[in-house]
């Protein structure tokens, strides 16, 4: 092992561009990039980004600076832009081999020294005038060699199974447009399909160490999932306050208002949760509708549509609740309603499969990197 400083290792390539219009198709932002893993699969813009944006080619690596505890560290897809608030870091090949570079830039090694290093309150950012003076320990080149090699191999394994998981979802969409296309089903509106649709607090509460679970938008996940890994907590004094507004039980349907607008999740924990307004909360008949049903149907184009054709804003878009009230949801019959979710619970005991797979595959890649890192088993 040998210790360089981190401007040893890496270059940063500063140059910047102020992006035109045909850029928008180009642009990698810090939403993009998905952490534990390398691989791009997601780009674009819905209108030209504002504001001077990094000049990234293709194979740089790319790390998200800002919240660097998020740990967001990608390889460009192709030429073109990605966000200020990220870092475009190249390697200086006498000291790192360029196929293990991206593989040390998402070690927990440097990516706890930038969370270290970094500095701000609300939107902890490292900057490179303290990354460069960083001092790491790297394996001889050919030790890196033989980890790059073991590493991509690992990665693509990766995508295979994050492809298999994609197909378990389209699989569920095709079954519920082959199903429910068909034929009429009555339509109304989800004002008249939930007793209640409400928001959580406007009002920022008092965060703590421990306490109640408060949640929003970004604790919902693609697939409908809800994520308790980064989550804040309140008193229950202040969840007390905010309780009679936004109550969540068992089965309930929580909705992004903001941020992945359109976003549904269920409520699978019985533990009291608090909300903030980023999510709405569904409390659906359950005489008329199965709560899985309800959640795909949200997902659908359809209803995607109606959505998206309420959006309010420019800067930050927002989901108002009269939207979400007056968007037109099919009712068929409960019992073809639970068949459907017969279905769909399968498809998810294959996607279970999948993800442990992939997440002891993530797990034995971060315990060699690990290991060859002088860090052990952390």
């Amino acid at each position: 092992m040998t210790r360089y400083r981190f401007d040893q290792i890496a270059e940063n390539s500063t140059a910047k561009k102020k992006p035109e219009e045909s850029d928008r198709n180009r642009y990698v932002g810090l939403e993009h990039l998905d952490p534990g893993t390398l691989e791009v699969t997601r780009w674009g813009a819905e209108v030209t980004p504002k504001g001077d944006k990094l000049l990234m080619k293709k194979g740089d690596v790319l790390f998200g600076r800002r919240r660097a505890y998020q740990k967001k560290v990608g390889i460009a897809p192709f030429d073109g832009i990605f966000s200020a608030h990220g870092m475009v870091l190249r390697p200086k090949a006498d000291v790192v081999d360029p196929m293990f570079f991206p593989f040390f830039i998402s070690s927990d090694m440097f990516l706890d020294e930038a969370i270290r290093v970094s500095v701000g309150s609300l939107s902890p950012t490292a900057n490179w005038k303290d990354l460069r003076t960083l001092e790491f320990d790297l394996p001889s080149p050919g030790k890196q060699r033989e980890l790059a090699g073991i590493l991509s191999e690992a990665e693509s394994l990766k995508g295979h199974y994050r492809k298999l998981l994609t197909t378990c979802d389209d699989v569920v969409k095709s079954q519920f447009v082959e199903i429910f296309s068909k034929k009429e089903f009555p339509l109304i509106p989800l004002s008249q399909a939930c007793t209640k649709i409400t928001d959580g607090t406007h009002k920022t509460p008092q965060y703590q160490e421990a306490g109640i679970a408060f949640i929003s938008a970004k604790n919902v996940t693609s697939d409908g999932k809800l994520d308790f890994s980064d989550i804040k907590h309140i008193s229950t004094d202040e969840y007390e306050s905010i309780q009679n507004r936004c109550e969540t039980q068992i089965g309930d349907v929580l909705l992004t208002k903001s941020g992945s607008l359109g976003m549904p999740a269920i409520v699978d924990v019985d533990f009291p949760i608090g909300l903030f307004e980023s999510l709405a909360v569904l409390k659906y008949r359950r005489d008329i509708l199965d709560g899985v049903f309800l959640r795909e149907q949200l997902k659908s184009a359809r209803v995607q549509d109606q959505f998206t054709g309420g959006v309010k804003g420019i800067a930050v878009k927002h989901l108002h609740l009269n939207v979400i009230g007056r968007t037109n949801i099919i009712v068929p019959p409960l019992e073809l309603q639970e068949e459907f979710t017969d279905f769909v619970l399968q498809v998810d005991k294959s996607k279970f499969a999948v993800q442990k797979a992939l997440d002891e595959l993530n797990a034995t890649t971060k315990k060699i990197l690990n290991q060859e890192l002088g860090l052990g088993d952390v």
